[in-house]
């Protein structure tokens, strides 16, 4: 009776050591989430995906909206891949499997939307009918059509207007006609031919985003781009100065960078190298092509920094710094090139002086300082650029962001990298850091899911077309060479 006993117990415990994993997570108890995302595939209009989590709703469940207006008649059968929703319910960690209680639509992105991109290529897909313009035109990392109806227009920089008004303000009967009639200065145009719209230019279109991922444009403008007074003070502000590091003693560098701050340059000198290098393979062709004394042409430098914390940001200048917990965080060179073609992005996009100029209300409330204080004609400030350096290192305006994301995978493929690693930097982080919403004083981006779906729909909507199977994710043994020099190298520095 003993031994049988014995046996029981033994045979219970066996199994309990040795449960199939679908049945521990049948007994696991679902967490309460909210999650914020893009859906990536469509099952049925009751289940669908966000990333790999499986999103499930009963039918009976109503949707919420949010942003209702009367120009926008949603419905759930509306829903597609490309949706920015919100689900709260109750998620099984195992199965990634989300009982949804809760769905919110923000019906806003049905809208009109309207954004400005500097261009990346020469513009081509487009011609000149006897409507109109028609065609599909590749610019701000989207496929924008072009329809007869659109309006296609080019128009004049601040320069060029200034002096096409003071020419026209020399005709006295010109000036006369203005003043009798009241009308302003027209700077814009009907484009007149495709070749005229050149990389490096500007381009602002407004539209709707239709199912298949394309913007129908309504209107487009075009206009040369130009590196104003204030923002070329605005760049010679952001000096850097280097201290060597003593490479064979391991001891750090300095990077230092007025306005911004001082940093420990990694004291590895392989590793700075091979940064550097991929930062200059990243670059994109019209910014290399540029003359050296271009006063557009970004003079980009490539740094790598003794940080644990995994980030990366750039200057307006395009000074690009790296920290060493990005590398030690990350799983091959095609990753880390994610990581820095987007930062590379938010330079030649001019994300900081965008926003500098787009909030200048907000700077006077909370006291920008210093540089920004000449520039914009502010007085009574305390510190410098505080506020710019919280937006390149913590993050940009929720429209910025996307936008550097998706002129980032246009980066990342011109060099020969298969996009698919982008979004997948966005798993490694959540799984280090978990998917919390991380608060940025320039915006909010609720978890990482909603970056990683964000990217993997922009892959499926501008890139599908690619064999993504043929492209690279660089050399995995000297990833991981770096890798360890770099994590070896972080070492050293704590102990000096």
């Amino acid at each position: 009776m003993h031994k049988k006993f014995l046996v029981l117990l033994m045979s219970v415990v066996l199994f309990l050591t040795t449960v199939p994993a679908g049945l521990a997570a049948a007994t696991s108890k679902p967490k309460k989430v909210k999650i914020r995302g893009y859906i990536t595939d469509v099952i049925s209009p009751t289940s669908f995906e966000i990333d790999q989590m499986k999103v499930k709703r009963d039918s009976s469940l109503v949707l919420d909206f949010e942003n209702q207006t009367p120009e926008v008649n949603f419905k759930p059968e509306d829903i597609r891949v490309g949706t920015e929703i919100e689900v709260e319910g109750y998620l099984d960690e195992e199965t990634e499997e989300l009982n949804a209680t809760k769905i919110t639509v923000d019906l806003e992105q049905f809208g009109k939307l309207k954004n400005t991109s500097v261009l990346t290529r020469d513009a081509a897909g487009i011609e000149k009918t006897e409507g109109g313009w028609q065609g599909v035109l590749r610019a701000d990392g989207r496929r924008i059509r072009i329809e007869p109806t659109t309006q296609v227009l080019f128009e004049l920089n601040k320069s060029e207007k200034k002096e096409a008004e003071a020419e026209a303000r020399k005709d006295k009967k010109k000036k006369e006609e203005e003043e009798e009639t009241g009308d302003e200065f027209d700077d814009s145009e009907p484009l007149k031919s495709i070749a005229d719209v050149r990389a490096g230019m500007f381009a602002t279109y407004e539209g709707v985003q239709q199912a298949d991922g394309t913007v129908l444009a309504s209107r487009i403008v075009f206009w040369k781009n130009e590196l104003e007074e204030k923002e070329g003070k605005f760049w010679d502000s952001l000096k850097i100065q280097e201290k060597a590091a003593n490479f064979a003693q391991g001891k750090p560098g300095e990077l230092k960078i007025d306005k911004v701050g001082k940093f420990k340059l990694l004291p590895d000198d392989e590793v700075q190298k091979y940064v550097q290098n991929l930062g200059e393979k990243l670059i994109p062709a019209h910014q290399k092509n540029l003359a050296d004394d271009d006063p557009q042409k970004i003079p980009f430098k490539f740094f790598v920094i003794s940080d644990s914390q995994a980030n990366a940001f750039a200057t307006a200048n395009g000074i690009v710094v790296v920290n060493s917990g990005m590398i030690a965080l990350l799983e091959n060179e095609a990753q880390l090139a994610a990581v820095m073609s987007h930062e590379i992005a938010h330079a030649t996009q001019e994300h900081t002086w965008r926003q500098l100029n787009k909030d200048k209300g907000k700077r006077t409330a909370i006291a920008v300082g210093g540089v920004a204080a000449a520039v914009f004609g502010l007085s009574g400030v305390s510190d410098i650029l505080q506020l710019t350096l919280s937006a390149m290192v913590n993050g940009y305006q929720r429209r910025l962001e996307n936008q550097a994301d998706r002129i980032g995978l246009e980066y990342l493929v011109a060099a020969g990298y298969d996009p698919r690693e982008a979004p997948r930097v966005w798993k490694i982080m959540a799984k280090r850091y978990g998917d919390a919403p991380t608060n940025f004083f320039w915006s909010s981006h609720s978890n990482h899911a909603t970056r990683r779906s964000f990217l993997m729909v922009e892959i499926r909507n501008n890139y599908s077309d690619m064999d993504l199977n043929s492209m690279n994710r660089g050399s995995e043994e000297e990833f991981q060479k770096i890798k360890l020099q770099t994590e070896e190298a972080s070492k050293k520095k704590k102990k000096k």
